[in-house]
């Protein structure tokens, strides 16, 4: 609305000065020092409304962007000497609601932001966050890997009293036999961490994406790369805001009218996928 009013300014001055409306009653209109405080205000309001925008008609607002869009926001919220106190009380409102937001669950989306190839450099935290952010990932995958493999040897264990047959030998090709000796493969016998540590080294030399990217698609490409660190890519598919599933219930609102409350289930997925034109 205060944007509308700057933009229409002068057309509302105009109508606001004409004789017919001044002759029942005093208009009082902004001064210069309050139209000064308004573009402030809206200058302030800019990267919020940018955000704002950016996580409404993005495809894939994935969780991953939370951190960085915090950064942002704080960078922008920084006091500087121009402005006037009216911008100084609204900056220091905004970076002391936000500064804290999300404390609960940093240690979960910064392991997020750094599964994000398009953020996973990390330039908005300092060099000893980010290494504990890397050597967190190291260790988490490890584990898994370590407890996945566990499993594998207790589900693949003979049951005791129910001997099973002896597995015929596997046959080896004349390659193997004439040089499987002299040129072991030495990869499989890495442990697991150290194989882990290589991957994310990899992934961490590798350039960061364009931002336009989709991390997912990335991901799926890459995995043969990285199948360690693809099995944690999947927190990518949390979405950061909840403004794509609202829009799904709001939009079945619109197919399950009071004229059509007997439509089926099936129905109503069929009508939500074809979209609005053949409703």
């Amino acid at each position: 609305m205060l944007e509308r009013y700057l933009e229409q300014q002068a057309a509302v001055y105009s109508a606001l000065t004409e004789k017919a409306l001044k002759k029942n009653k005093e208009i009082s209109t902004l001064s210069d020092q309050d139209l000064k405080i308004a573009e402030d205000v809206l200058e302030v309001r800019k990267p919020l409304k940018t955000i704002t925008t950016l996580m409404s008609i993005e495809s894939t607002p994935s969780v991953s962007m939370i951190l960085p869009l915090q950064t942002t926001v704080l960078n922008s919220m920084a006091p500087n000497e121009e402005d006037s106190p009216t911008v100084r009380e609204i900056k220091a409102a905004i970076t002391e609601n936000l500064k804290n937001r999300y404390s609960a669950c940093h240690d979960f989306l910064h392991k997020c932001t750094v599964l994000d190839p398009r953020f996973k450099a990390l330039p908005h935290v300092d060099d000893a966050c980010r290494d504990r952010i890397y050597n967190n990932l190291i260790t988490e995958i490890a584990t898994m890997e370590e407890q996945s493999e566990e499993a594998t040897a207790v589900s693949s264990s003979p049951v005791t009293g129910h001997p099973e047959a002896s597995s015929p030998p596997v046959n080896k090709s004349a390659m193997a036999e004439l040089f499987g000796e002299l040129f072991k493969t030495q990869v499989g016998n890495k442990p697991t961490l150290q194989l882990v540590k290589e991957e994310v080294t990899l992934y961490k030399a590798v350039d960061c994406i364009p931002l336009d990217s989709n991390p997912l698609e990335w991901w799926r490409t890459n995995e043969p790369t990285y199948p360690h660190i693809t099995k944690l890519a999947k927190h990518l598919a949390v979405p950061a805001t909840s403004v794509h599933s609202e829009r799904v219930f709001s939009t079945a609102g619109d197919i399950v009218t009071a004229s059509r409350s007997a439509l089926s289930v099936d129905n109503v997925d069929k009508k939500e996928a074809i979209g609005p034109r053949f409703r």
